[in-house]
């Protein structure tokens, strides 16, 4: 959380809408509001094209490590 903490807004711009929600509301809330437990929930739904297929879609869920994970990877990569 610290890494988190101390890039702020510019971590803000390497995140995705998913992760900026676990960040700044937690991922219990985050977990609530995709309604993981309804097979017929918006977050499954895979758009289908012309094909006519009908899927799931399956989701990741971000967690905190994986956020800290994922920006120390980012200062890795911009500090070479």
């Amino acid at each position: 959380m610290e890494r988190i903490k101390r890039l702020c807004g510019a971590a803000m711009g390497s995140l995705t809408e998913a992760e900026i929600t676990v960040v700044i509301m937690g991922l219990d809330f985050y977990l609530d509001h995709l309604d993981l437990d309804n097979d017929d929930a918006d977050c499954w739904k895979m758009p289908s094209g012309d094909n006519g297929f009908h899927g799931w879609n399956p989701q990741c869920i971000p967690t905190l490590e994986y956020i800290e994970w994922k920006l120390k990877r980012l200062e890795e990569i911009t500090s070479k």
